[in-house]
Parts: C-alpha cells; structure tokens; sequence
C-alpha cells in the first residue's frame, strides 16, 4: 500500500520558474472501492532549487481495513547533469505501526539514514552500490521527472533510485498525445507508460506487482500553461482496476 499510494501522489507534473509553487489534489478508486486522497505540494525556487511535499490519507472501505496515512519530504539542488538531495523525509501511520525515516546527504550522496519503529530508534550508515551510479530517494527522482517534461517536452525517462536500502529503477516512455475527457479537467495530454522494476528482491508493493504497467496523461493548465497529472490509470490489481483523477490544482507564481 504505502509503495503504490507515494507513486501516485509523486506522479504530478509542474513548469519550473524562478518562483512556482503547485499544489494537487487527486482522488483514486480501485474496482468499487474510493480508497485515498493525495495532495502534492512542490516548489521550484530559485536559479536551481527543489522541495517535494507529498500526503496520503486512505478513505472509505479501505480506511476500515487498511488505514494508512503519510507525510512525504524531499528538497534540494540540481543542475543540467543531475539533482543533488540535501534531506528526505517520510513518516507514516498504519493501524498498528508509525514510523519515520529521513535520508541525510552531503553533495548529493546519502550519508546516514535514521529510522525509528514506534518507540525504537536506530541510525545506520550507508554503505552505496557504484553500480547504481547517482541514485536519489525516489521523491527527487520524480522531481528529476518534472523537470525534463516541461524542458524536453517528452516524459522518456530512466533513472535508478535509492530508499536508504534497496534500488529501484524508474522506466518512463512517452506514447504521444490523446484527447482525454474527465469529470474534472479535459484536453490533448501528454500520455506515458510508466514500469518500476524493484531491486535487491524487494518487493513492488502492495497491489502493483513488478511487471504491471502504470499510464498516466499529463495536461497543460489553460491559465498558467502548467504541466499537471489529470489520470493513472493500472489496468489489473487483486481488487480490479485503479484510476486517480486530478481533482483540482493551485498554481502559485
């Protein structure tokens, strides 16, 4: 759950500038079942500076049976080769377990992750595998994402990521335009087939299995020309299909 809930809210997409803020928010159902709310918060500031923000609520049924909630953070520098994280951030809520965990990083490469388990606290070094070159926390990366949209025009994208003990990869590929019509925004959206191939014999997550692909369709704002997720889409999971659809976005110059 926690894995397939951060992909959707990360999955939002924005026009940097010297100064823009934008804010989603998006509600996603799987088969019958309203199951979270997802806001996303992120600011491009600057000649080169990011910050991320993301939450998740679950809602409905799957608040009864699964309740989870979380608070997702990542910000930092980039520059034309790369995105260099200063700090990243996440604590979470289920029914029986909180959690936190927060990646330090010095010019970019983690340093030490502190992580705590209800009561328990412990703090770690971290030991990089060179084989997996730069490889942000996976927050940054969709960060790296939003920026070669809006600057490329093409979300075509592959970038291996790093959560302080496993790799994942990220496979982006543009498919073209399609004329899409939702209940809350419509137009010619950018439409890109997204796969996450988890390393180290971790796990997809709950719900999304490795090989499952995931679509969404990007839209331009009519007042701002803003770039913004409107639709994902994931044909097949244990409960049916998954949709999350945009429902509104705040676009502060």
């Amino acid at each position: 759950m926690k894995r397939l809930l951060f992909f959707l809210t990360v999955l939002m997409l924005g026009r940097p500038a010297m100064a823009l803020e934008v804010e989603h928010i998006i509600h996603t159902t799987v088969g019958p079942f309203e199951t979270s709310q997802e806001t996303l918060v992120y600011k491009f500031f600057g000649a080169n500076g990011y910050d991320v923000k993301t939450g998740i609520k679950t809602l409905g049924t799957f608040d009864t049976l699964y309740p989870f909630s979380a608070d997702y953070h990542a910000y930092g520098t980039y520059n034309k080769s790369q995105f260099l994280p200063q700090d990243y951030y996440y604590e979470t809520q289920s029914r029986f377990r909180h959690r936190t965990k927060r990646i330090v990083y010095k010019n970019g490469v983690p340093q030490y992750r502190i992580s705590t388990k209800g009561e328990k606290k412990r703090q770690d070094d971290i030991i990089i595998d060179e084989k997996y070159g730069n490889s942000n926390d996976l927050l940054s990366t969709f960060g790296e994402l939003i920026h070669k949209i809006v600057t490329d025009g093409s979300c075509d994208f592959e970038r291996f990521s790093f959560d302080g003990k496993h790799y994942s990869r990220s496979k982006v590929k543009f498919l073209g335009f399609e004329n899409i019509h939702t209940p809350f925004f419509s137009g010619n959206a950018m439409k890109c087939q997204y796969h996450l191939e988890v390393l180290d014999d971790a796990e997809a997550g709950f719900m999304l299995s490795k090989d499952e692909p995931v679509y969404f369709w990007a839209l331009q704002d009519q007042k701002t020309n803003t770039w913004f997720l409107a639709r994902i889409l994931v044909e097949k999971t244990p409960f049916g299909k998954m949709e999350s659809l945009t429902t509104s976005i705040k676009v502060k110059p």
